[in-house]
């Protein structure tokens, strides 16, 4: 009896760790899919329309700050934000 149960014990650690290895491939498989058609795409296509994210080009300027354009708003409108 004690030889079946090791026995039956090994198969079963055998096949936990083969079904281990398949869903570590499967899984990179499918993000790498997802990786190139999500993220590899959307660059591909804002480079193509010359559109850039990121603010990467050094100018030469003095500072970093970037100035924004804002308005000012009447007070009500700031008590009723939503």
């Amino acid at each position: 009896m004690s030889r079946i149960n090791v026995f039956f014990k090994g198969i079963r650690q055998g096949f936990n760790d083969f079904s281990n290895n398949i869903v570590n491939v499967i899984n990179f498989v499918l993000l790498l899919i997802v990786y190139i058609l999500g993220i590899g795409l959307v660059s591909i296509i804002m480079k193509l329309f010359g559109k850039h994210f990121l603010e990467l080009k050094k100018e030469n300027k003095k500072t970093n700050w970037v100035e924004h354009k804002v308005a000012k708003q009447p007070l009500e409108k700031y008590y009723r934000s939503f």
